[in-house]
C-alpha cells in the first residue's frame, strides 16, 4: 500500500489516478475495487454530473485505487516521474533534505518504515567499526590492562573484526562466538571478553541502546558448547533456496549450503578465489585455530553462477560504482575502498542478504534460523552419506594448522582430484 495523504490531492490528481486505474486494471476490476457503478466512474472521470455540478472523487475511492496500483505508477501520475529512473544521486539529495528539514524527515522516515520495515530493523541493529574505534580501544586498554593482556585483546579484537567484515550485529556476534567455540573454547572465551569490552567502552558512548543489544547477544563461553542448532533436511533447504527472490542472496545461500564454509568466509571471498574451470574455491585462510583448505562447486552450480549470478553482480557494480566513489570521497573517515569492494564475490550489504534469506525461511517454515546452522547442516549431511570425518574437516577448514600438518606428513595423503571426487559424489546439491 502506497503512503499518500489523499486529503491533499487536487481534483486533477484524483482524476488522473482514476484514469490510470481504468487503463491498468480495466473497468470491470475498477467497479469491483471501488464499489462504484460504471456510470458513477464515468461521472468521476468527467468531473461533473448531468446537471453540471462539480464532482470531487471521494477519498475512500482514491485510497482503494492506491492500494490496487503499483507504487511506481502512482508516483508517475502524481509527480511526473517513474521511480525506476531515480539514481543514487537523487537518494543522496533526499537524505540531505531530510537532515536539514525536520518536517520532511518525519515523512521520509514514515515512508521508509512502511516500505522497508524489515530491512531497517536488520540494519539498525548493526555497528560499523572504524579504524578510529580500534585505535581508541587499544589506547584505552593499554591504560587499564597489563601489556600482555592489552596485546592479547588487540590481537583477538582485530581478528574478530576482520572475520566479521568490520560490522557488528547481534546475530553475527552470536554466530561468531559459536563458531569459535567449535574450534577452541579458550580463544572463544578471550575473544568474547574483548568484544564485550569494546562494546562497553566504544559502542556505548555512541549508541547506548544498540550497545546493550550487542552486549547481550552473546555469552562468554565457560565450558564445552552445549548449543544444538536446528538442522533442516535437504528438501527444506531446497524449498528455502527456491523461495529466495533476490539473485545475490540466492547465490550466497547456494554457496553457503553447498560448501559448508563459515558465513564470514563466504562473504569475504574475492572473485579471483573461485576457479570456475576446475570448480575450486580457494579459501586461502590460515589462523591459529583455523585452516581453510579448499572446497568445490558442483558443475550445475558453477554453470548457474557464471550464467545467472555473475552478470547480475557485474550489473550491480556498474550501476553503483560511481555513486560509491562519490560517497567515499565525501566521507574519507569511513575508509571506503571501492577497488576492494569491486573484487568481492558478493559486493552487497550483508544485512540485506540476511533479510532476503530470512523471508524465504519464514515463508517455508514459518520461522527463521541462524545462517550459522548451514555449516552444521553440511557436516550432518556429509556424515549421513558415510563420508569420513577427515574429509569433512578438510572441506570445511576445521583442521587446525598443526593437526593438518601431522595428518598430511604422517597419516593422510589425498590429492585435490580425490578430494573433489568425494565432494562431487556426496556434497549437498540445490540445483
Amino acid at each position: 500500500m502506497a503512503v499518500i495523504d489523499v486529503s491533499k490531492l487536487t481534483k486533477e490528481q484524483r482524476i488522473k489516478l482514476l484514469e490510470k486505474a481504468k487503463e491498468k486494471l480495466g473497468m470491470s476490476k475498477l467497479e469491483e475495487i471501488t464499489s462504484r457503478s460504471r456510470k458513477q466512474i464515468y461521472i468521476y472521470l468527467r468531473g461533473f454530473d448531468e446537471r453540471g455540478k462539480e464532482i470531487i472523487i471521494p477519498g475512500e475511492v482514491i485510497e482503494k485505487i492506491t492500494q490496487a496500483l503499483p507504487i511506481d505508477q502512482i508516483y508517475e501520475v502524481l509527480h511526473g516521474f517513474n521511480p525506476r529512473e531515480v539514481t543514487i544521486n537523487d537518494a543522496i539529495a533526499v537524505i540531505t533534505r531530510a537532515v536539514q528539514d525536520p518536517g520532511f524527515r518525519n515523512i521520509f522516515f514514515m515512508l521508509l518504515q512502511n516500505q522497508f520495515g524489515e530491512y531497517l530493523k536488520e540494519t539498525s541493529t548493526s555497528y560499523l567499526v572504524t579504524s578510529a574505534d580500534i585505535e581508541l580501544f587499544e589506547k584505552l586498554i593499554r591504560n587499564k590492562k597489563s601489556k600482555k593482556t592489552a596485546d592479547d585483546y588487540s590481537r583477538y579484537i582485530r581478528r574478530a573484526f576482520a572475520d566479521m567484515g568490520y560490522e557488528l550485529s547481534p546475530e553475527k556476534l552470536k554466530e561468531y562466538i559459536l563458531d569459535l567455540e567449535e574450534e577452541s573454547i579458550g580463544k572463544a572465551k578471550h575473544t568474547a571478553k574483548a568484544l564485550k569490552l569494546f562494546i562497553k567502552e566504544i559502542v556505548k558512548s555512541k549508541n547506548s541502546m544498540l550497545a546493550r543489544e550487542l552486549y547481550e547477544s552473546f555469552k562468554i563461553p565457560k565450558s564445552k558448547p552445549s548449543h544444538k542448532p536446528f538442522i533442516p533436511d535437504i528438501a527444506t533447504v531446497k524449498q528455502i533456496f527456491n523461495n529466495i527472490k533476490d539473485i545475490g542472496a540466492k547465490a550466497f545461500f547456494l554457496l553457503l549450503t553447498e560448501s559448508g564454509l563459515r558465513v564470514g568466509e563466504v562473504l569475504s571471498l574475492k572473485l579471483e578465489q573461485v576457479d570456475f574451470e576446475h570448480r575450486i574455491i580457494h579459501i586461502n585462510k590460515i589462523s591459529e585455530t583455523k585452516r581453510a583448505y579448499i572446497t568445490f562447486l558442483h558443475e550445475s552450480t558453477a554453470k548457474w553462477i557464471k550464467e545467472v549470478y555473475l552478470p547480475y553482480r557485474e550489473d550491480f557494480i556498474r550501476k553503483y560504482e560511481s555513486s560509491l566513489r562519490k560517497l567515499a570521497s565525501a566521507n574519507p573517515e569511513q575508509g571506503i575502498n571501492v577497488d576492494e569492494w569491486k573484487t568481492k564475490l558478493f559486493p552487497f550489504r550483508e544485512a540485506n542478504l540476511r533479510v532476503e534469506i530470512k523471508e524465504a525461511m519464514k515463508k517455508v517454515l514459518g520461522k527463521e534460523f541462524r545462517l550459522y546452522n548451514m555449516r552444521a547442516f553440511f557436516t550432518s549431511y556429509m556424515i549421513k552419506q558415510k563420508v569420513p570425518g577427515t574429509i569433512v574437516n578438510l572441506l570445511q577448514g576445521r583442521a587446525s594448522p598443526q593437526q593438518f600438518k601431522v595428518m598430511e606428513e604422517n597419516y593422510f595423503v589425498i590429492s585435490e582430484i580425490e578430494l573433489r571426487e568425494w565432494y562431487d559424489k556426496y556434497a549437498p546439491r540445490l540445483l
